[in-house]
């Protein structure tokens, strides 16, 4: 068990985890200098309670001091651009299909589900956790957010539509869990972070404080690697509810998926490196799987407001519902490294019977948008939604095929010959095919 001062370490990506709300809610449009206060919060017509919105207030408050400290972090070696506080590393964006499983049971035919069959355009964000830019070998929370583009129905969240197309977000990590269990604790956590104190609300002597359960979960955050961020499963942490069932959902690669290392992970960006590989002559696909929320079950087993608590899957299994297939692409230009660094995800944005269950799901409609706000505001970039898979090039007319690696047959197809192959009438003939004798008869 390693001591209470060398916990220290490995809360470093405590802001990194999916709880993006860490450092930049400080900035809303513009920055002010007095104290943020309750009062001044704009809760979108949500039922936040008094002291729900004045533990916002104080993370807020806090977060301003870690935005800073987030920027002067990255800034001198990776240029000075605004990066996300949390999963500030993307390690790649590409583009996916989502396809709605035809035989998925009626009590999750709702929202983006609705439609058994139907296909959708999606960008996926692969990203470390983060809020500073480090090697891909360091322990640290992996991220996967995946945005279905053009799904009918209304947006849940007005002020985060847009008037070209109507997206979804799904926002994972790999842990299943969380280590603050509801925006209270959260809150209390920001103050100490405020002050750099990364491991002070874990433990301590004065004030007495012990979160053991919270303790642990930081440290699987922070301690996980992985080889391939194709090749890990995602999990959303938080609960949502679907209809009139809360879920929790997640990806794994699909069954018999294989993603062999191919490339030296003694790089720092080896995660990148080996994803571009991987996709450079091939595809990749996930599962998509929602959780249901068992009837009757005791709070202390599925919560709605703990984040720190697994759903177990022996109680509740993972019932697959879609597939995300990833065609092989080419990712790593620098105007699709740009659109990853724009690209803004919100768990709110979603459409028709979908809502974020939970205090911190609550207070993450209100960071996200913030946070989104601030960066692109201090890069003077815009912030728009993207309707389909393309990038924008100017003047150059962009096909669905942009970035795909399409690789078509030769027509007529090559005549292939093994070396026993004789023609009867003893006419000469060659193999047109490598490794089937190119000996000519």
């Amino acid at each position: 068990m390693k001591s209470p001062r060398s916990y220290t370490g490995f809360i470093a990506p405590i802001l990194a985890a999916m709880f993006c709300a860490s450092t930049t809610f400080a900035a809303s449009a513009k920055e002010t200098a007095h104290e943020v206060k309750a009062a001044e919060l704009d809760t979108l017509g949500m039922e936040i309670s008094a002291v729900e919105q004045a533990a916002i207030a104080s993370a807020i408050q806090s977060a301003r001091k870690i935005s800073k400290a987030a920027h002067a972090l990255n800034s001198p070696r990776y240029g000075d651009q605004y990066r996300r506080d949390a999963h500030a590393k993307a390690t790649g964006c590409v583009r996916a299909d989502f396809e709605i499983n035809g035989d998925i049971p009626p009590r999750f035919r709702h929202s983006i589900f609705s439609e058994p069959g139907r296909s959708y355009r999606a960008w996926i964000r692969f990203s470390n956790g983060d809020m500073q830019v480090q090697p891909d070998g360091k322990g640290d929370a992996r991220g996967m957010a995946v945005k279905v583009m053009k799904t009918p129905g209304t947006p849940i969240a007005p002020e985060l539509a847009d008037t070209v197309s109507t997206n979804q977000d799904f926002i994972m990590t790999n842990m299943p869990a969380f280590f603050n269990r509801n925006i209270f604790d959260y809150a209390d956590n920001m103050q100490y972070l405020a002050k750099m104190d990364r491991g002070g609300w874990f433990m301590g002597i004065w004030p007495p404080r012990l979160h053991p359960i919270e303790t642990l979960r930081a440290y699987q955050t922070v301690s996980s690697t992985i080889n391939n961020p194709l090749d890990a499963q995602y999990f959303s942490m938080l609960p949502y509810r679907l209809g009139n069932t809360p879920v929790k959902f997640s990806t794994r690669p699909c069954p018999g998926s294989r993603y062999p290392v191919t490339v030296p992970q003694n790089n720092d960006n080896f995660l990148t490196e080996q994803m571009a590989d991987t996709l450079n002559t091939g595809s990749a696909c996930f599962e998509f799987m929602l959780q249901p929320k068992i009837a009757g079950a005791s709070e202390a087993d599925m919560p709605l407001d703990d984040g720190t608590v697994i759903w177990q899957q022996s109680q509740s299994p993972f019932i697959p519902v879609a597939r995300v297939h990833i065609p092989p692409q080419e990712f790593s230009g620098e105007a699709q490294q740009a659109f990853c660094e724009n690209l803004s995800m919100n768990p709110w944005r979603g459409v028709g019977e979908w809502e974020p269950l939970g205090s911190l799901n609550r207070a993450r409609r209100l960071v996200y948008n913030a946070v989104s706000q601030f960066r692109h505001q201090r890069n003077d970039t815009p912030r728009t939604e993207p309707g389909n898979w393309c990038l924008d090039r100017g003047d150059q007319a962009c096909d669905e095929s942009q970035g795909l690696r399409i690789r078509k047959p030769r027509w007529p197809l090559p005549r292939c010959f093994d070396e026993h192959f004789r023609p009867e009438d003893g006419s000469e003939i060659s193999s047109q095919c490598e490794g089937y004798g190119a000996v000519k008869y």
